[in-house]
C-alpha cells in the first residue's frame, strides 16, 4: 500500500542492467571486472549463465546442460548466439514470463545457418554451430539478439552482419558498439552493416557500471508528480546509453527543470508539465517512462513506435493502459498509446503484471495518489533497491508478502 507523499533528495542511480550484462558478456572476450556490482535478478541470472559459459570454454567442452535463465529475456536473446557460433549445446529454461517471449526470428535464423533450436520458445534445447563469418539478420523482434551475434563473431575471428529491415531498438545496438568500442574491440556500425573487426587485444574493464537512466526516470519523475525535487547521481558515460539518457531532454521540453552535468541528474518542477508526442522504436523501455510522465502533463501525450511493446515482460500496450486507467487517466491503444490527461485522479489498484517497470509505474502514480500495487516484488528484476531507494527519499508505503 501507497500513501501520498513528497519525493525528494539525492539518490545514487541504480546501475544499468543492460550495460551490466553487456560488460559480464565482454569478460569471455578479455578482463573485465565489475566493482560494487548490484544483484538484481537479471544481473544474477547473467553471473551464472556467463560464469558456466566461461568454464565450459576453458574446459573445451561443448555442453552446459541445463541452464535456467530465469527471467532475463537480455541474458536469453544475447546468449543464443554466442552458443551458436561456439558450437556448444544447452537445455536452456526460464520462469513464466521468459516462456511468453517468442524467439521464432532467432530460430529460423539460426536454422538457415547451421545451429538449431528445439522450439520458437522456452524450454528449449539448442545445439549445432554457425561457422559463417556473414551473417543477414532481422531487427524487426529484438537487437539483443544482433548484440550476441557480435560477441559470437568477436569471439570467432570477427565478422559482418548484415541488418533486414526495420530495425527497431537501435539504441541498443548502438549501446553494445559503444561499450565494446570502448574497452579495446573495434566494430563499425554504419547504415543497414555492421563490421566486426578480429581482436588484436584483449577487452579491458575494471570500474562500476554507470547508472540507468530509465530506472532513475520512475524517482525523477515521482518526485515531479508529488512537488518535490531530485538529484541522482552516478549517471556517468551517457554516450554508452544515448538512446535512455534522451529521457533528461524530454522532461526538459515537457516545463520541468531537467539537466545533467557531471553524471549528475537534476530535477525539479513548478506548475504543470505540457504534454508530449515521442517515438519509442528506438529505445522501447522508455514507454513505460513516458507513461508515468504523461500523469503529470495535462492534455493528450501521444507515445508511438510501440511495436515490441507486446513482447515484453508484460504486453505493455495494455499493463500500461490499465494502469494509468486505475488511477483516471484515459487511454486509448491502437498502433500507438494515446494518453488523455484532464488532470482528474483518484486512488488506484494496480494488477499483478509480474513486471518490474510497470510496478515502478503504478509506485510513481501512487506516490501521488494513494493506491494498492500488486507484485511490487517485481522491482527485483531491475533495481531491488527501489522502495529502499523511496523510503530515504520520503515516500511512505507499506509491503506486503
Amino acid at each position: 500500500m501507497v500513501s501520498p507523499s513528497a519525493i525528494r533528495g539525492r539518490i545514487e542511480a541504480p546501475q544499468s542492467k543492460s550495460i551490466a550484462i553487456r560488460l559480464l558478456f565482454a569478460g569471455l572476450l578479455g578482463d573485465v571486472s565489475l566493482e560494487g556490482l548490484q544483484p538484481s535478478d537479471d544481473v544474477s541470472s547473467a553471473v551464472n549463465a556467463i560464469g558456466r559459459l566461461k568454464e565450459a570454454v576453458r574446459s573445451h567442452h561443448h555442453s552446459l546442460g541445463i541452464l535456467d535463465l530465469k527471467g532475463s529475456g537480455t541474458t536469453l536473446r544475447m546468449l543464443l548466439p554466442v552458443l551458436a557460433f561456439l558450437g556448444i549445446e544447452s537445455e536452456i529454461h526460464g520462469d513464466q514470463t521468459l516462456e511468453q517471449r517468442p524467439l521464432g526470428i532467432i530460430k529460423s535464423w539460426m536454422g538457415e545457418n547451421g545451429a538449431h533450436l528445439s522450439s520458437d520458445h522456452l524450454p528449449l534445447r539448442i545445439s549445432g554451430r554457425i561457422a559463417t563469418d556473414v551473417v543477414e539478420i532481422s531487427g524487426s523482434e529484438s537487437s539483443q539478439y544482433i548484440s550476441g551475434t557480435i560477441y559470437g563473431l568477436l569471439l570467432t575471428g570477427g565478422g559482418k552482419i548484415r541488418l533486414i529491415p526495420p530495425i527497431r531498438s537501435r539504441a541498443y545496438i548502438e549501446m553494445t558498439c559503444s561499450v565494446l568500442n570502448s574497452i579495446g574491440c573495434s566494430i563499425r556500425y554504419r547504415g543497414m552493416e555492421i563490421d566486426v573487426e578480429p581482436m588484436d587485444q584483449e577487452a579491458r574493464f575494471h570500474g562500476a557500471v554507470p547508472g540507468d537512466f530509465l530506472l532513475s526516470s520512475f524517482y525523477a519523475i515521482a518526485s515531479l508528480l508529488t512537488g518535490g525535487e531530485m538529484e541522482i547521481s552516478g549517471l556517468v558515460n551517457p554516450q554508452w546509453s544515448s538512446g535512455d539518457s534522451r529521457i533528461v531532454d524530454i522532461i526538459r521540453s515537457c516545463g520541468a527543470a531537467s539537466s545533467i552535468n557531471d553524471g549528475t541528474w537534476k530535477i525539479s518542477v513548478n506548475g504543470d508539465l505540457s504534454p508530449f508526442k515521442e517515438d519509442v522504436e528506438d529505445s522501447p523501455d522508455m514507454a513505460v517512462s513516458l507513461a508515468a510522465l504523461s500523469a503529470g502533463a495535462l492534455g493528450e501525450s501521444r507515445i508511438l513506435g510501440t511495436h515490441l511493446l507486446g513482447i515484453k515482460e508484460s504486453n505493455r500496450n495494455l499493463s500500461i493502459s490499465n494502469t494509468l486507467g486505475a488511477f483516471g487517466i484515459e487511454v486509448t491503444t491502437d498502433n500507438e498509446i494515446v494518453i488523455h490527461n484532464t488532470g482528474s485522479y483518484h486512488e488506484g489498484v494496480v494488477s499483478d503484471w509480474k513486471d518490474h517497470r510497470i510496478a515502478m509505474l503504478g509506485t510513481a502514480l501512487a506516490l501521488r495518489s494513494g493506491g494498492l500495487v500488486h507484485g511490487a516484488e517485481a522491482v527485483s528484476k531491475s533495481n531491488p533497491r527501489f522502495f529502499d531507494g523511496l523510503a530515504r527519499l520520503g515516500g511512505r508505503f507499506s509491503l506486503r508478502s
